[in-house]
């Protein structure tokens, strides 16, 4: 393994290690397989991150760093760089195969300046999952932005990690990818009271999409507008091979302040696809309200949207009930030991 270590004093230091390791296996120095193991000591790393090589990464915090100690960082968007490779704060591309991050935040600064609603010159992704064909363990991190915060393909793993932000911040044409123990945010809109959306799947077609299991759903209370857990973009169909409104809630924790219907169609006049079941589409099991009293309470599912699904305990047993069961059918097995 190699083994690199970096300090925030150096500028733009994790580019620089980077582009020392692709020296060294450029030159045959370092086997195009050889894992690298790179530290991160406190502060905070002002750059834009990009990393697109085969050799197996484990990128972490030095030992007894905490992750709101440990910061890469940028104020960056659609209209500074166009394209979700260049608006991102850190990116991980299409030859990565194997990604660990662990212990300590990934920030997008952007805040938002078009007047209403969600706009592409404001989109600024903290995190960019590029990848359709390696894996991702994200582990005790903190992913922070407010439009976009976290744009996801292929299959990803989440352990007890922190996401926050206000318009979809969670999304993107995913496989399967796993939230499980993860705290998530809806901020407030730094341009007013609008409505704030957790989740947009883009899934792809008959796949999982997004769990969420064991999840806490928190937000900042709006005055008027609503909060949601998800919306959909309404260009799902049996013929779309992505876009699909795969999503399930699984033994989660919602605040009270959420919108009760679960998922924004704009009244219905936007499609939700496909119709939740046990496998796709918007389920749910076992939702917990927490009340401003501290108290918890089991979720009134009746009035969630019509499209979406409660799903029974056999459904939970038989597809739901461990992180082996939820992965084994996927390149993310591996994580389930």
């Amino acid at each position: 393994m190699l083994e690199l270590s970096v300090n925030s004093k150096s500028p733009a230091a994790i580019t620089a290690a980077f582009k020392k390791i692709k020296e060294m296996v450029s030159t045959g120095a370092v086997p195009k397989t050889e894992t690298v193991h790179l530290v991160l000591e406190a502060g905070q790393y002002r750059e834009l991150v990009r990393y697109n090589m085969s050799n197996p990464l484990v990128m972490e915090s030095a030992p007894n760093v905490k992750k709101e100690d440990c910061l890469v960082l940028a104020d960056n968007c659609e209209s500074f760089h166009s394209g979700a490779e260049n608006r991102s704060v850190c990116v991980f591309g299409p030859n990565c195969t194997s990604i660990t991050l662990r212990g300590f935040s990934i920030i997008n600064e952007h805040k938002k300046s078009i007047e209403e609603g969600s706009t592409l010159p404001d989109a600024g992704e903290a995190f960019f999952w590029n990848n359709t064909s390696g894996t991702l363990l994200a582990e005790n991190m903190s992913f922070e932005g407010r439009q976009n915060t976290v744009n996801l393909k292929g299959f990803t793993c989440f352990k007890s990690c922190s996401i926050t932000g206000d318009i979809d911040f969670i999304y993107g044409d995913v496989d399967t990818s796993l939230f499980e123990d993860c705290s998530i945010h809806v901020r407030e809109d730094n341009r007013g009271d609008f409505n704030g959306y957790a989740v947009k799947s883009l899934a792809l077609a008959n796949r999982p999409g997004f769990l969420f299991s064991n999840c806490s759903f928190t937000c900042d209370k709006r005055k008027k507008s609503s909060v949601y857990l998800a919306r959909t973009q309404g260009k799902g169909s049996v013929l779309m091979p992505k876009f699909w409104d795969s999503i399930a809630f699984i033994k989660c924790t919602v605040s009270e302040n959420y919108n009760p219907e679960l998922i924004w169609d704009d009244d219905m006049m936007l499609n939700i696809y496909p119709r939740g079941n046990a496998k796709t589409g918007i389920r749910e099991y076992g939702t917990q309200v927490a009340l401003k009293s501290g108290k918890t309470e089991e979720a009134d599912t009746s009035r969630r949207n019509i499209k979406s699904y409660t799903m029974t305990e056999d459904d939970y047993y038989k597809l739901y009930a461990s992180r082996f069961l939820m992965l084994e059918n996927t390149p993310l097995a591996r994580f389930a030991e």
